[in-house]
């Protein structure tokens, strides 16, 4: 990436976390970014595009992952991939401080920043997701039963990167920290993420519309 496009990408992300797109001027972030006050032109267009890109940055630093799973692989062992693949992103620990501050400012007011993070990010990762969690499921499951357990598996990873200052409040900061011990904590949202998933097919399942769709 060009570096001066980096660089207005990270001193735009701290202004714009600290006081919103309408109240950052494109002089101040030239000025932070020690670049040319043309320079946002240049690279973007105008400051709605840098701050579409900053927000971007802040949630995702690398492409979509397309996991090429080897044939007969279990659901299980591929819930598990993608689980740890997530939980990686979340408990990533060394970026800036701006990068959640800016995306808890986004959830809060979503602007066109948010709809591009979901189609060319979010929506391809639910929906790897979503067709593993199909696989537990008997033919012809309803999607939105299916939604809802892709759904409760995000929320689980999710938690652990924007409510960081509710765990420390909660937990205390060593305990806290202990939190981003990947393996132990990737291992707990896989075991109640298999419970869950497990426990919504057994109801669905005895309460008998399973067979009559079948039937039908």
């Amino acid at each position: 990436m060009d570096d001066t496009r980096q660089k207005l990408i990270d001193a735009a992300g701290q202004i714009f976390s600290e006081k919103g797109f309408e109240a950052t001027t494109v002089r101040e972030v030239c000025q932070a970014a020690g670049a040319n006050i043309a320079a946002i032109h240049y690279h973007f267009g105008d400051k709605e595009r840098l701050y579409i890109e900053a927000v971007k940055h802040a949630n995702c630093q690398q492409d979509v992952v397309k996991f090429d799973w080897p044939p007969g692989c279990p659901p299980e062992r591929k819930l598990e991939g993608m689980i740890f693949h997530l939980m990686e992103m979340m408990l990533e620990n060394d970026s800036p401080s701006w990068h959640i501050e800016l995306m808890m400012r986004e959830l809060a007011r979503p602007t066109a920043a948010c709809r591009e993070l979901v189609e060319e990010f979010i929506s391809p990762m639910f929906s790897q997701l979503l067709e593993i969690v199909t696989e537990f499921f008997p033919e012809g499951a309803p999607l939105l039963l299916r939604q809802r357990m892709v759904m409760s598996v995000v929320a689980q990873c999710l938690l652990y990167r924007y409510h960081r200052p509710i765990g420390r409040l909660l937990l205390g900061e060593e305990t806290f920290q202990k939190l981003f011990e990947l393996e132990f904590t990737a291992q707990q949202v896989l075991a109640f993420s298999l419970g869950g998933i497990r426990a919504a097919v057994a109801q669905y399942v005895g309460s008998g519309v399973a067979e009559a769709e079948v039937r039908s």
